[in-house]
Order: structure tokens, then C-alpha cells, then sequence
């Protein structure tokens, strides 16, 4: 095995000058062949396995860093460093495969379209569920407790590719807050609950004076126009669809939200309150900062995407901005309407697998000593909370057994190699919460969490080739749309129809195809 080289990718067509040349060591057995020993070196006898590590997440920033020095010592292995920033990776990631320089372990931003893409191109490992599940016992207990469905990600072209990967933040749904001064001046004891309340809280919100300055210059609530998925939840949840994620229809099969009556009505009502003078006729231009200064300046009273951290004093959305200048927030719940439960806007904690490269499906070894390395890093707690918080004094201190990370830039995480380069399965394990989250942060999230049924996507993430082919123009074309519905641009009868033949004819049709087929074969 050759001497170990750390590379820092940073210029593009660089891949020439790097010394990476990833190939399996020799007298490794294949999937079927006898595995090794946890300790078992890759190579000639007394030499090191070297892992070559790829990353575009959290890059340390020197080599011969603490944790690797550590996952070094620890599992008797040498590491190569091959980092990418997150702005750009893909490109010069490209590139590196290209050169025919394969990593080992993939940086952790790869999508389930990549997936596709390299499994195709044969630069990936396929690895059998049976094999992550023998080598990562404690690991695959954790993801599964968040989502067992998260084997179906990697499921292409009738083989696993990559060791599946969820995010459980990913099941917190968007919930709405009020200013909570407006509404007790408008009356109201608590939250709304229903879709009449709702309505009647955001009239008086508008008209009702509710800063006292005088002036009829507030709105009930505003939209994230920038991020459209984000947009009016609390309406579409209140008939039950989201326009922006895959449903089940009444026949079974896959369809698009945006394409469903529940969307229509949802865009009648909004366009209804629109008119009224409800809603901040600048939605169509904001984002999250400008939602912050908007609540904070009793512009408006409600913002419908906001999660149960945001509802810290300390979150820097909504919750701090708004207690600077005066203004708390408090929690509701999901607005019930037509579809007759609290459901909450998801995304869902699937994510597409974490990808090993293909000479790993050869080198029995090196794939059963990595998938050790991610069990453990994953699931115990001491190797969890050093490669994801650095060392105790150094990088954070602790206080009640709760970890609170140091503000200062000599603590910054990157400067010993810890966050998600070495570990990119960090967040998987929820036992690792009682560690970063006090007791009443724990209790708040309960609480403002409980009742509520959130609403994922019934398919992705999936590879879809049409997807990929088509969905950006597709996007646009629904993003425009449901903005003129709002403002009354368009209607939506006669419009709304349009924009579904439309959405069909220009690759919508292939893409639910597909979509149809990967969910069938999923249910198989």
C-alpha cells in the first residue's frame, strides 16, 4: 500500500496533481468470502489499511488533526483526507472520478440522483442489507427507529447501493406562531385551532389596528415566496396536501400534490384573503430574513414555517429576532380544515445513502472495517460526541451533562477535525439528543410536537431519471403558477386546469411514471 498523501481539493482540473490511486489491497475475498477480523490490517502483514476519506462537509483544517488521529489509533487504520468545499463539490468531485480516483467513503451531500449516475458508471459499491446489518448492529437500530423505510433509497436496479442515511429532524412539522400580544388584543385566549378561527384571527390581524399605531399598515401573515415549498403550509395542510410533494391518490397510485383539487381549493382561499388585504403582498419576493424583520416590526402577526426550535428565545428565527424589539412568538397548532386533522408540512427524514466506492464490493476487509468505523462513530457516545463536538475544554464545555459549544474561533470544531467529515452518519442516533438538548428544550419540543400528524412525501427521495431531465423547468412552471393564483394573476378553474395539462405534457406524465414504477417495486 502506498505512503499516505493528504489532499485538499480545492482547484478545479487538479486532479492530475493528486496522488490518490484507490485500488483494493491484494488477498481480499469478495462479498462471499470470509470477512475479516475487526483488527485485521488490509495489506502486507504489519502495514496499516488505509481508508481514503471524501468529504465536502465540516473539512478539517490541517491533517494529522485530533480525531483522526484518534479513528487512527482506535481501529489500527491510515486515513486520507480528500476535502471539498460545500459550495461547489460536485463539480471538482466529478472531476476526481474522472481521473479514475475513486475515495472510498463519498462526501454525505451525494443525492439519490448521483446514486443512480454512479451506479450506473460502476464507481460505486452495491452492499447487501445483511452485511450493514451484521457490521453495524447498533447503527442500523437507530436508523430504523427513525424510519425503516429507509432501505428503499438505495434500492436500484434491484441492488443496495450505499448504507442508508435519515435525518430525524425531518419528522419535526412546520407549525404556525403568533405574535402573541396581537393575539390576545384580538381576542383570542390561545391559537386558533380551526379554519374559521383562523380566518377570523387573520382579519382581525389586518384590520384590526392590532400595533396600535393608528394605521391599517399590518397583515395577517406573510409567505416564504423564495422558497415556495415553504409557502402558506398552515392553508394546504388545512386541506390536507402539500403542492410540493408526492401523494397517494384515491387509486393508489402516485401523483403530484400540486396537481390535486385539495391545491386548487387551498389556492381559492388564499387568493379569497389575498384580496381582503390578509396577506403581505410582498410574499412573493421574501425569505427567512426578511419573515425575521417583518414579525419583529409588527408587519405581521403570523409566520406558518416555523419548527419547535424555533420557539427558543434563542432561535435566530422569529424567536430572538422578535424578543429584540419586543415582539414574543408563541406556538400553535396545525390549522384544521376540510382534511380534518392537525397535519403538518414535513420533509421527511429519508436521505439518499451514504455511498462507498466500488472497489469496496472486492475488498471484504476495508468494507467490513468501515462499516465498524460508522457503527461506532454513530452510536457510542464517546467517539460521537468527540468527532462531532472536539474535545471537552478545547471545543466545548459541559454543564449538567449538556454539551454547549464554545463561541470563540480558537474553539472552532474544524480546527481538531471534528462536526461531519469523519462523521457523517452523526445525526441518525436520537439517543444523542439527551446530550446537546436540556431537559425543557426536550419537554418544549414534546409539547409543541405532540398531537400533530406530520405529512411527508409518499415517494422521495427516489431516483427518477425524468426527474432529473425535466423538473427544473417544471418547478418553475408550478412556482409561477400558484404565486399568480395567489395574487389573482391567474384563476383557478379554467387556469388551474391549464397549468395541469401543461405540467403533464412537458415531462410531469414521465416523471409519474416512473414515480409509479419505483413505488411498485418498492412494495414488493
Amino acid at each position: 500500500m502506498r505512503k499516505r498523501t493528504n489532499v485538499l481539493w480545492r482547484a478545479a482540473g487538479a486532479a492530475a496533481a493528486l496522488s490518490l490511486v484507490v485500488s483494493g489491497c491484494s488477498g481480499e475475498g469478495n462479498e462471499n468470502a470470509p470477512t475479516a477480523s475487526p483488527g485485521q490490517s488490509g495489506g502486507a502483514e504489519g502495514k496499516k489499511m488505509e481508508i481514503v476519506w471524501a468529504n465536502n462537509m465540516n473539512a478539517p483544517e490541517a491533517d494529522n488533526n485530533a480525531v483522526e488521529k484518534y479513528l487512527e489509533d482506535k481501529f489500527n487504520v491510515s486515513i486520507t483526507n480528500v476535502k471539498f468545499e460545500r459550495t461547489n463539490w460536485k463539480e471538482k468531485f466529478g472531476v476526481l472520478l474522472a481521473s479514475g480516483q475513486i475515495p472510498d467513503i463519498f462526501p454525505i451531500d451525494a443525492n439519490e440522483v448521483d446514486m443512480a449516475q454512479w451506479a450506473d458508471q460502476g464507481v460505486i459499491a452495491s452492499i447487501a442489507p445483511d452485511d450493514i446489518k451484521k457490521h453495524m448492529p447498533r447503527y442500523t437500530q437507530a436508523m430504523e427507529a427513525v424510519d425503516p423505510g429507509a432501505w428503499d433509497v438505495g434500492h436500484y436496479n434491484g441492488k443496495n447501493w450505499g448504507i442508508p442515511k435519515v435525518w430525524p429532524g425531518g419528522n419535526d412539522p412546520f407549525v404556525p406562531g403568533y405574535n402573541e400580544a396581537w393575539l390576545k388584543k384580538a381576542g383570542f385566549s390561545q391559537p386558533p385551532k380551526t379554519l374559521a378561527e383562523y380566518e377570523q384571527l387573520l382579519a382581525q390581524f389586518a384590520n384590526g389596528d392590532p400595533d396600535g399605531n393608528g394605521k391599517k399598515d399590518t397583515f395577517g401573515l406573510s409567505g416564504r415566496g423564495k422558497l415556495p415549498e415553504q409557502m402558506f403550509t398552515s392553508v394546504f395542510m388545512a386541506h390536507g396536501v402539500s403542492p410540493y410533494q408526492f401523494i397517494v391518490g384515491k387509486d393508489g397510485k402516485i401523483t403530484w400534490g400540486g396537481l390535486s383539487e385539495e391545491v386548487r381549493t387551498s389556492l381559492k382561499l388564499l387568493n379569497k384573503w389575498y384580496k381582503s388585504g390578509w396577506i403581505d403582498p410582498e410574499f412573493v419576493t421574501t425569505d427567512n430574513n426578511q419573515l425575521n424583520e417583518k414579525f419583529a416590526n409588527q408587519k405581521i402577526g403570523v409566520v406558518d414555517n416555523m419548527k419547535w426550535g424555533n420557539f427558543d428565545k434563542n432561535s435566530g428565527f422569529i424567536a430572538k429576532p422578535g424578543l429584540d424589539k419586543g415582539q414574543a412568538v408563541v406556538p400553535g397548532t396545525p390549522i384544521v380544515g376540510p382534511a380534518g386533522q392537525p397535519y403538518g408540512f414535513a420533509y421527511g427524514p429519508r436521505q439518499a445513502p451514504l455511498l462507498l466506492g466500488a472497489q469496496l464490493e472486492q475488498d471484504g476487509a476495508k468494507r467490513v472495517k468501515i462499516m465498524q468505523i460508522l457503527d461506532e462513530l454513530a452510536a457510542d457516545q464517546e467517539s460521537w460526541v468527540l468527532t462531532v463536538y472536539g474535545q471537552e475544554g478545547v471545543n466545548y464545555e459541559k454543564k449538567d451533562g449538556i454539551i454547549t459549544a464554545k463561541t470563540n474561533p480558537e474553539a472552532a470544531v474544524n480546527k481538531v477535525g471534528a462536526g461531519s467529515f469523519y462523521n457523517p452518519l452523526n445525526a441518525v442516533d436520537t439517543r444523542m439528543a439527551k446530550l446537546t438538548l436540556t431537559p425543557a428544550a426536550l419537554e418544549m419540543k414534546n409539547r409543541i410536537n405532540a398531537g400533530i400528524k406530520p405529512v411527508y412525501d409518499a415517494l422521495l427521495p427516489a431516483s427518477l431519471p425524468a426527474r432529473t431531465k425535466y423538473w427544473s423547468n417544471l418547478k418553475t412552471q408550478q412556482d409561477t403558477y400558484i404565486i399568480k393564483a395567489v395574487l389573482g394573476e391567474a384563476d383557478t378553474d379554467k387556469a388551474f386546469d391549464e397549468f395541469k395539462a401543461g405540467w403533464l405534457k412537458n415531462g410531469g406524465q414521465e416523471v409519474l411514471n416512473e414515480a409509479n414504477q419505483v413505488y411498485a417495486a418498492r412494495k414488493k
